[in-house]
């Protein structure tokens, strides 16, 4: 059970006085929020397509719990938060993206929709960080990304990987570790967090531990072996899980990228690059093997037909109508109709 009462309680509080404007983005069976007041991202699985109802991927009662910290030069930012970074969230033909600026570094967090392996509609997150040094002199510049995560704490099994089944006491992981994947569910959502991959720029390190834990260090924390995911007296079986990109050198003028794939839980894993989800992953759901069912063909259908109507949307607002779109989206449509003869 979640223990953060007091900042709850402030959360909702700062939200019945002021509501921040959200951009909120929506493809296949899964939906971002973004908060433009402090550009925190809650992530979202659709379990019943016919009401339209979500259920979150990570902890969103205060989507605040989840954040970046950039190291520059030794010195760390809580993105969102520091007043030395400027933020502007923006919507992209894929996504979205949040670029934090200050007088020395830029980060620029895309956010895209990703397909897994053998699904027929957008299920993941595929999150890209690039760093630029725009100061005068080399700088060593390194990120976290800690994920307030949820699904497994009602079990006494909150996470799992590939090669451990269950998980209920702090662990880190390198990739010589050789977990491919970690997992955080329940009985509504499973999360997985694509951990390894070739051709890939995934996190040097992940930390499971519990929430106040990871939150009060400015940056790693060392796990202990055997500790649980409670701190006495208040933070009881509260689990996260923290991604380190490690300090690195980067030259004046120079980037630096990290990738971390965040989703629902699918065993055949998530291709790690070349994926997407514009019209081309369009029609590759309408073109993909029909569900068992009538009623869950239709369902698929609807949702690619309402992931079209806001892509049409965008190019419209935006101007952007190319001949070559429009045929695509023609083909869509065009077997989009031949499919309803099924139902």
């Amino acid at each position: 059970m979640k223990t953060k009462q007091v900042a709850i309680l402030v959360a909702l509080l700062l939200a019945a006085l002021s509501l921040s404007p959200a951009l909120e983005m929506k493809s296949g069976i899964v939906k971002a929020v973004i908060d433009e007041g402090d550009a925190r991202v809650s992530l979202y699985k659709l379990v019943d397509p016919a009401k339209g109802r979500y259920e979150p991927l990570v902890f969103d009662v205060d989507p605040r719990t989840s954040f970046l910290t950039l190291s520059f030069d030794g010195r760390q930012a809580k993105l969102g938060d520091s007043g030395d970074y400027r933020f502007t969230v923006t919507k992209t033909d894929t996504g979205a993206a949040i670029e934090y600026r200050s007088a020395s570094c830029v980060l620029v967090e895309a956010i895209d929709f990703v397909v897994s392996n053998g699904s027929a509609l957008a299920d993941g997150f595929r999150f890209t960080f690039t760093m630029t040094n725009s100061s005068q002199a080399d700088a060593e510049i390194g990120l976290r990304f800690l994920v307030d995560t949820c699904l497994g704490e009602k079990s006494s099994s909150h996470f799992r990987t590939d090669l451990q089944p269950k998980i209920a006491a702090e662990t880190g992981f390198t990739p010589s570790s050789g977990d491919s994947w970690i997992e955080s569910m329940n009985d509504k959502a499973a999360l997985m967090v694509v951990f390894r991959g070739s051709g890939y720029a995934p996190p040097d390190r992940a930390v499971l531990a519990n929430w106040k834990r990871l939150n009060e260090e400015p940056w790693l924390l060392e796990p202990v072996a055997g500790r649980s995911f409670t701190l006495l007296p208040y933070s009881v079986n509260d689990s996260a899980l923290a991604l380190y990109w490690q300090p690195a050198t980067v030259r004046k003028g120079e980037s630096r990228k990290a990738e971390i794939i965040l989703g629902v839980f699918n065993e055949n894993g998530y291709p790690v690059a070349g994926s997407g989800a514009g019209s081309s992953a369009l029609y590759a759901q309408t073109v993909a093997a029909a569900p068992a069912s009538p009623a869950d063909a239709l369902a698929q259908d609807l949702l690619v037909v309402r992931d079209l109507i806001a892509k049409i949307d965008q190019a419209i607002a935006s101007g952007k109508l190319s001949p070559e779109e429009i045929a695509a989206w023609q083909q869509i449509l065009d077997r989009l109709e031949a499919r309803m003869k099924g139902y």
